[in-house]
């Protein structure tokens, strides 16, 4: 019976778990999930610290572990330990969970480490209720000059519920979109669909490089923000919904620069 672990490593270094270094180290093959986020300091070289040049270290693509599982059975099938290594936590906001499925139905053990999100850490370090967020939606870049217009809908549908919006920054042949490339999508899309989502005099919340020493965490108006610079990659929003007093009390003295 081989072992398949999904281990999130967090957001940045110092957010690494013992449990998380143990599995890795303990691990026969590891794949380095390189397309689903980016961190300040993490990356293949970071895992090569932690467990040695001796171990096997495949850096993974969406095409390798979304349409070539077969290559991660077969070493299952040979009784080997095998670990998903992914940027803050593996199954959010991951596809992952399909190869779990595989797993077990050939018989083999899945182990689940959880590693700190971006997700959880943007939704604590903004001061918003957890209880207020909607559905999150990736930004991602333009195709031949096409906005996927899924992005707006979702802003609209929370926003009429008055609920906040986390928005992913695509990563694309390893290049993070900026914040400010995001806004100005967003503004494309606002100014295609014009049914008032989205105004440059609106709050928004961008959140860089978390979990580093250098990170910032800034509120300020979508006007202001497009003229921001919120220094390297990677960079996530919130557009927050309507805000309850202690909320907007909250971002008004601890965020607002």
């Amino acid at each position: 019976m081989g072992v398949l672990n999904l281990v999130g490593l967090g957001i940045s270094k110092k957010f690494l778990t013992e449990v998380a270094i143990r599995t890795l180290k303990e691990s026969d093959i590891i794949y380095f999930d390189n397309y689903t986020s980016k961190s300040c300091n993490i990356n293949i070289n970071t895992l090569r610290e932690i467990v040695g040049n001796k171990r096997n270290i495949i850096e993974a693509d969406r095409t390798l572990l979304e349409n070539n599982s077969r290559l991660i059975m077969e070493y299952l099938d040979k009784n080997y330990k095998v670990s998903i290594a992914v940027i803050g936590d593996a199954l959010i906001a991951t596809t992952h969970v399909s190869l779990i499925v595989e797993a077990k139905q050939r018989g083999h053990k899945v182990n689940i480490i959880p590693g700190i999100s971006v997700h959880c850490y943007i939704i604590s370090k903004s001061l918003l209720s957890s209880y207020k967020f909607g559905r999150s939606v990736t930004v991602t870049f333009p195709y031949d000059n096409f906005i996927d217009p899924a992005i707006y809908n979702v802003i609209r549908e929370n926003k009429q519920l008055g609920l906040h919006t986390i928005l992913y920054l695509d990563l694309k042949e390893g290049r993070a979109m900026t914040a400010n490339e995001a806004i100005q999508i967003l503004l494309k899309l606002e100014e295609k669909f014009k049914m008032n989502v989205i105004s440059k005099s609106d709050i928004i919340i961008v959140g860089a490089r978390l979990g580093c020493d250098d990170e910032k965490i800034i509120a300020t108006t979508i006007e202001e923000a497009l003229k921001a610079d919120f220094g390297s990659t990677p960079h996530i929003i919130i557009l927050p919904g309507n805000l309850h007093y202690m909320e907007a009390d909250a971002i008004k003295w601890m965020l607002m620069k």
